[in-house]
């Protein structure tokens, strides 16, 4: 039957779904279907968006190896000696995105933080994607920067607005470091006497859960900590939350290693839940030697990182 109708009954259910079934089921191209309905191509275009807006078209991508999350989630799991492993579908990108989001959402849901829990929060281009997520309410939980980053030029470095935009977002409570990574000397003993610090440093004692990201090999990055002098760290395997390590997983010495702000290896290594949250091959061996190193418990990652762990691994 003709499609020719007037352009304010073009969004009608029954019009929408014809000229869905016609160009996604029929093959038609929308030129053909705007000129059956003597409208605009630009007009045909906007009605398939907002069919698909409505949920009236649903597209799925499957991904070729999809169906065996489960069992890439375990082997890595087990290979690794982690406690729990959240995999996003196929090959996620960074910045993360939506992509990434369930995973994530997930691996805090399972730290079940309650009222006067602490969760601390490293640096980092993951956190700083995490903190533009859809996250769980994480109401009267306390957030704490697990470093120091004022001054800091680039945001995913700026902990404290991490940490202050992740509580906006969930209802948690936060407080933040009132100093740069490495800062100097006199202001490193400072800090040491103020209250706000010392409220940080009782988060990182008792803290249930962290969040921190995995930092590639030194030489390879093109972002840092401004005050980490990475000319330095050349022997580095990576990082998690300012703690350089070499490719046994020890921690190296730095100029200004003695006055890093950030928290403590014991007290990370503490925690009951520290997910790490990283993806992509130039994380791969990073990943391999701090969760040996028994850096944390949990990891979230795409299956493409997740086959790329065992490949290496092996």
């Amino acid at each position: 039957m003709p499609l020719h109708q007037q352009t304010a009954d073009l969004y009608d259910p029954d019009r929408l779904y014809a000229v869905a079934r016609l160009y996604y089921e029929e093959e038609h191209s929308q030129s053909e279907i705007a000129a059956d309905l003597k409208v605009s191509r630009p007009t045909i275009s906007r009605m398939l968006a907002h069919a698909r807006e409505t949920g009236m078209v649903q597209i799925r991508v499957i991904h070729p190896h999809s169906g065996g999350g489960e069992k890439l989630r375990e082997q890595v799991r087990t290979r690794l000696g982690l406690s729990a492993v959240y995999l996003a579908e196929g090959l996620q990108h960074s910045p993360m995105g939506r992509g990434m989001q369930l995973a994530v959402r997930r691996a805090i849901l399972d730290m079940e933080l309650h009222k006067g829990d602490g969760l601390v929060i490293s640096s980092g281009k993951a956190m700083w994607d995490i903190s533009h997520m859809d996250l769980p309410d994480l109401r009267d939980v306390a957030l704490a920067p697990g470093v120091g980053g004022v001054a800091e030029p680039e945001p995913w470095h700026q902990t404290n607005e991490i940490v202050r935009t992740i509580a906006l977002k969930t209802g948690a409570t936060y407080t933040p470091i009132f100093a740069g990574a490495i800062p100097s000397p006199l202001m490193f003993q400072a800090l040491q006497e103020d209250s706000a610090f010392q409220e940080v440093r009782r988060v990182w004692a008792t803290a249930k859960g962290a969040l921190v990201g995995v930092g590639s090999p030194t030489t390879g990055r093109t972002s840092i900590a401004s005050a980490i002098p990475k000319d330095s760290l050349r022997d580095s395997a990576g990082d998690i939350c300012l703690h350089f390590f070499d490719q046994d997983g020890k921690d190296l010495i730095f100029p200004g290693s003695d006055r890093t702000v950030r928290i403590p290896r014991e007290l990370l290594s503490a925690i009951p839940h520290v997910t790490a949250v990283a993806l992509g091959q130039e994380k791969v061996g990073s990943i391999l030697i701090s969760s040996r190193a028994g850096m944390f418990t949990r990891l979230v990652t795409d299956e493409a990182t997740a086959r790329q762990i065992l490949e290496a691994a092996d």
